[in-house]
C-alpha cells in the first residue's frame, strides 16, 4: 500500500516536472519569437551613417529679420566662464538627446529645431526632460561661436554631443531623431492629440490655414499638432519649447492606452522615420529601464532657465546668450541632482 502511493506519487511529481519544463520550453520559444521580431521592428530604425561635416571654413550663420530686440554685441563680447573639462558620467544615469528635424527633400541633414535631453535615473526611477533652446548662444568646438541648433548641420549627433559636453559638462549617452514626417504620422495613427490651446495660438494657427480653431482643447492631427510646435511668434523660444513638451506628454499619454496591434502599426510607420546611434540591445534595454521606471509623473525643465540668460544682436542672428556657469550648474542639478 505504502510502495504503491509512493509510487503514484513519484509519478505525479514526475508528471508535474515534465509540466514545468514543457511550459518552459515553450515559455523560451514564445520569448525567443518575440524577440526576434522585436528585432525586425528595430531594424526599421535608420543608422546615423558616417556624415561629412561642414569645413569650418564654409560654417554660415542663420542671420534674422530685424525683430525682436536685444544688445548689439560683437563675438569677442561674449566671455565664456573656465572649463575644467569634467564631463559627468553616472552609471544609474542616462542622458538620450532627442532630436527634431527639419529636413527637406534632398537634404542629407538640416538645423536640429528641436533638442530635448531625456533622463532616466535608474536609481530613484524617475525620467525628466530638459528643453534645449535652439536660438541659445554657445561654444562649438572647432567652429564659432553659434546657434546650438546650427551643431547638427555642421556635423550632426556627434558634434551636437560635444557641444554639450563642452558647455554643460554633461554626458549624452545616445541620440534618437525624428524627423517631421515622421512625428506627422505618428500622431494621425494614435488619433490626433488632445491640446488645449490660447486665443492668441488659435488665431494663428487660422493664419495658417487652419480653419474654424478657437480658445480651448483641441484634438489635433499630425499636421496642425507640428505646426502648434513650430509656433515662435508667441513667447518666443520658451514658449515654443514648452509647446514641443506638451505634444510629446500628450502623444505619450495617448500611447499608454494603445492596444499591440496600434502599437505596431505606429512602429511601422515612425521607425522608417527615425535616426538613431544606438544598437537595438541598447534600445530594448532603454525601453526596459523606461518601462519599469514612473512614467505617471515625468518633470520637464528647459535650459537655460529664466533670468540665466540676455537676449542679443550677433552676426545678425536674434540669439540667447545663457549665464554658462548659471545654467550649466542648473542642468547637472537638473539631471544629478544637487553638486
Amino acid at each position: 500500500m505504502g510502495y504503491t502511493m509512493a509510487k503514484q506519487l513519484s509519478r505525479k511529481k514526475r508528471g508535474i516536472l515534465w509540466g514545468l519544463l514543457i511550459l518552459t520550453v515553450l515559455l523560451l520559444i514564445i520569448s525567443v519569437a518575440a524577440y526576434n521580431y522585436l528585432y525586425s521592428m528595430l531594424n526599421l530604425i535608420n543608422r546615423d551613417a558616417p556624415y561629412e561635416t561642414v569645413h569650418p571654413d564654409d560654417e554660415f550663420f542663420e542671420t534674422d529679420e530685424g525683430e525682436g530686440t536685444g544688445e548689439e554685441l560683437n563675438p569677442e563680447d561674449v566671455l565664456w566662464p573656465d572649463n575644467d573639462g569634467k564631463v559627468i558620467k553616472d552609471k544609474d544615469i542616462i542622458n538620450i538627446l532627442l532630436i527634431g528635424q527639419d529636413r527637406r527633400p534632398g537634404e542629407k541633414r538640416a538645423r536640429s529645431d528641436s533638442m530635448m535631453i531625456a533622463t532616466l535615473n535608474k536609481r530613484d526611477k524617475s525620467i525628466k526632460i530638459t528643453s534645449l533652446m535652439r536660438d541659445m548662444y554657445v561654444q562649438i568646438p572647432g567652429y564659432s561661436d553659434n546657434r546650438i541648433n546650427a551643431a547638427y548641420a555642421f556635423g550632426g549627433m556627434k558634434l551636437l554631443n560635444e557641444v554639450i559636453e563642452k558647455n554643460f559638462q554633461v554626458h549624452i549617452d545616445g541620440n534618437v531623431e525624428v524627423d517631421f514626417e515622421g512625428f506627422i504620422e505618428g500622431i494621425d495613427i494614435i488619433g490626433g492629440v488632445p491640446i488645449t490651446i490660447t486665443k492668441k495660438e488659435a488665431s494663428h494657427l487660422n493664419s495658417r490655414g487652419f480653419t474654424n480653431l478657437s480658445a480651448g482643447k483641441v484634438n489635433m492631427d499630425g499636421e496642425l499638432a507640428l505646426a502648434y510646435a513650430r509656433i515662435r511668434k508667441i513667447g518666443a523660444d520658451q514658449a515654443r519649447t514648452e509647446r514641443q513638451r506638451k505634444v510629446i506628454m500628450a502623444a505619450f499619454d495617448k500611447m499608454k492606452g494603445s492596444s499591440v496591434p496600434e502599437i505596431i502599426s505606429l512602429a511601422n510607420k515612425v521607425l522608417p522615420n527615425t535616426t538613431t546611434d544606438l544598437s537595438n540591445d541598447q534600445l530594448i534595454n532603454l525601453g526596459v529601464t523606461a518601462l519599469t521606471s514612473d512614467l505617471g509623473s515625468i518633470e520637464q525643465y528647459r535650459i537655460p532657465i529664466n533670468g540665466a540668460y540676455k537676449d542679443a544682436w550677433i552676426r545678425g542672428m536674434l540669439v540667447m546668450v545663457p549665464d554658462l556657469k548659471v545654467n550649466r550648474q542648473e542642468l547637472k542639478n537638473i539631471i544629478y541632482g544637487e553638486q
